[in-house]
């Protein structure tokens, strides 16, 4: 079988399995409800496209994925249903990602169909990779067109020419263009790669600069195109959009440790620990075997290959896939480093170092009766472990939409205000079917109750912490309290989460991913020192509601 129906095979089978797995799973918000938000984004860009408004740190992915959709409305494939439309788009993106790790290491190893076909079915299998492969997230279109580029820098870059390095200039940019972040953790890899390369110091320069020379002019291109729309920015604001800086979301701190922890762990081998410092730290084990098997399959990797040393084509690799793993890793704990988003565009050495050394051990004739099988196993492990972890959450998109029916019914939306955690996943329902209205923040103006507009009122405790890292405990507790009430001023009722229940030690759990423990105990002495509540109503999906009222 020739190269191309190899490659052509890989997509049909990952395409199958993926729309199979979202069809079994009906549940495209698994860990996290991002993509409803950025399929409501989209709505304008399915309905109008000519009118709807550019995203800087999206740039392309709004205009890419509301002509997809509107692709899928003309086959009257789930029409009118972008957030699970999103979905099966992401399995299309994520079916070209294998094909495109298929392609690479059956190049890099010199044609080795086994090697090939276990690094492709091990990569499908992580599970940060086959969680964004089935839900709804929008990383997975710009992370596998910056994955292509790097796949190509690995096997190029070590004897770059003009043709290559704009090909893979081009492809990054397009990338990161669909998702900003991305430009970051693997710009400063291709140009280690390339500083690596043969050739004199001169030559090697000026490769940087043209891979330097093509970002800008295909982002200029980009941005011409573009001109005089809604929303359009120019090539500097293209380049730096500022996206999570000075929010709560920056920060270090050893809550960022912990879920960086959580973020490597479970990019590997979904075992849990995914929101907040306190559910890491409970799944601290499991998270932290994860890492080791991680390690060991470098160190291993590592070993095998030493008697190579010398040769450029994996100094090339290294400086590609590692100089991305360093740079993405600070960059993360930063941020967000429990987001499988934030962790699925810097990890894929992991698939790398597997490949090479299943490569080397398929090479030894007389281990491979024994190790191909083995190593089939070892390759499907990981499919087989986090497809089984996956499938606790299904369903999980018919009891939401049941739950918010529920909700509504006890709660009339026009004479009640809900107070949140924030994250809750409920919240991101409501927000998408009731109206498209946030949370207050210390600055909403609502008529008296009934009011239906918006139908969505509601209020975060987060909300200080993510907008207004500058505040003091007591002025986001103040915030808090002023929102509150506001409502019971108007004549709302404030229905209040789980969030009322936990205690001191869990709240500055929660808030410590947003570098605002320290404002734990202000909020929780406000509430409970100014403000009374009952238990009034209970969902499976939901938990607990409880009815606030002034002390």
């Amino acid at each position: 079988m020739t190269l191309g129906w190899q490659l052509a095979l890989a997509f049909v089978l990952s395409l199958l399995v993926l729309v199979g797995l979202i069809g079994w799973l009906q549940n495209v918000h698994i860990l996290t409800a991002n993509g409803m938000y950025k399929a409501v984004q989209a709505e304008p860009w399915i309905a109008d496209p000519a009118h709807a408004r550019l995203d800087p740190s999206n740039y392309l992915y709004f205009p890419l994925y509301g002509a997809l959709a509107r692709g899928l409305d003309a086959l009257g494939i789930l029409r009118g249903v972008a957030w699970k439309q999103f979905a099966y788009l992401n399995a299309f993106w994520a079916s070209l990602g294998i094909v495109f790790v298929y392609g690479f290491v059956h190049r890099l190893t010199a044609g080795s169909i086994g090697a090939a076909v276990l690094a492709a079915c091990f990569h499908f299998g992580c599970g940060f990779v086959l969680l964004l492969s089935v839900i709804n997230e929008d990383i997975m279109p710009g992370y596998v067109l910056v994955l292509a580029s790097m796949l190509l820098a690995g096997l190029w870059f070590g004897r770059p020419n003009y043709t290559r390095v704009a090909i893979v200039g081009t492809l990054f940019t397009l990338g990161w263009l669909i998702e900003w972040r991305l430009i970051f953790p693997t710009l400063p890899a291709l140009v280690l790669a390339l500083a690596l390369a043969e050739g004199r110091l001169r030559y090697r320069l000026t490769m940087i600069a043209v891979l330097i020379a093509y970002i800008l002019a295909v982002s200029g291109i980009v941005q011409l195109l573009w001109e005089g729309h809604n929303g359009a920015v120019g090539l500097h604001d293209m380049l730096w959009t500022g996206k999570g800086i000075a929010t709560g979301w920056a920060g270090l701190g050893w809550d960022k440790a912990w879920m960086m922890l959580s973020g490597v762990g479970n990019y590997f081998l979904i075992v849990g620990g995914f929101v907040d410092t306190l559910s890491a730290k409970a799944a601290a084990l499991p998270l932290a075997l994860s890492v080791l098997l991680q390690l060991a399959i470098f160190v291993v990797c590592l070993v095998v290959l030493w008697p190579r040393r010398a040769e450029r084509r994996l100094w090339t690799v290294a400086a590609v896939f590692l100089g991305t793993l360093g740079a993405g890793q600070v960059m993360n704990l930063y941020s967000q480093p429990q987001d499988p988003q934030m962790q699925v565009n810097v990890m894929p050495w992991l698939t790398v170092a597997w490949a090479l050394l299943c490569a080397a051990l398929l090479s030894r004739p007389r281990v491979l009766p024994r190790i191909g099988l083995v190593l089939a196993v070892l390759s499907l492990a990981p499919l087989a472990w986090n497809v089984a972890k996956l499938a606790r959450w299904r369903g999980g998109d018919t009891a939401a939409l049941a739950a918010v029916s529920a909700i509504g019914q006890r709660f009339p939306p026009e004479s009640t205000v809900f107070l949140y955690w924030g994250f809750e996943p409920v919240t991101t329902w409501q927000y998408a079917l009731w109206s498209h209205s946030w949370d207050w923040d210390g600055a909403a103006t609502i008529a008296p109750a009934p009011s239906a507009d918006p139908r969505f009122k509601w209020i975060a405790v987060d909300g200080g912490a993510i907008r207004h890292p500058q505040w003091t405990a007591a002025e986001h507790a103040a915030s808090i309290k002023h929102d509150i009430d506001l409502a019971l001023d108007r004549g709302y009722k404030v229905a209040v989460s789980d969030v009322w229940a936990w205690n001191v030690d869990h709240l500055a759990g929660q808030l410590g991913i947003l570098s605002a423990a320290n404002r734990a105990a202000a909020i929780h002495a406000m509430l409970h020192a100014n403000y009374q509540a009952t238990p009034v109503f209970s969902e499976p999906t939901v938990g607990t509601y409880y009815e606030l009222r002034r002390r």
